[in-house]
């Protein structure tokens, strides 16, 4: 029993130092200038598509296709 306890103290140490080693490579990435002006662009091109998607004109484009489906179905 004390060897399994042994092992499991051990994992437990191990899987603290990965997780600490990957908690400082995430936030190395997250600092980088280069990354954030990327996630930045990422986030803006996303605000535009979701304003176009959500736009009067892209709902009552919707509308419109979706009544000719309904009429082309009914045939």
């Amino acid at each position: 029993m004390a060897g399994r306890a042994d092992k499991v103290a051990a994992a437990i140490k191990a899987g603290g130092a990965t997780a600490k080693q990957a908690a400082a490579k995430v936030h190395d990435i997250a600092t980088d200038p280069v990354v954030q002006e990327k996630a930045r662009k990422l986030a803006e091109n996303g605000a535009k598509a979701y304003r176009a998607a959500t736009s009067p004109e892209a709902k009552k484009a919707y509308r419109q296709v979706a009544a000719f489906l309904k009429k082309t179905r009914r045939k």
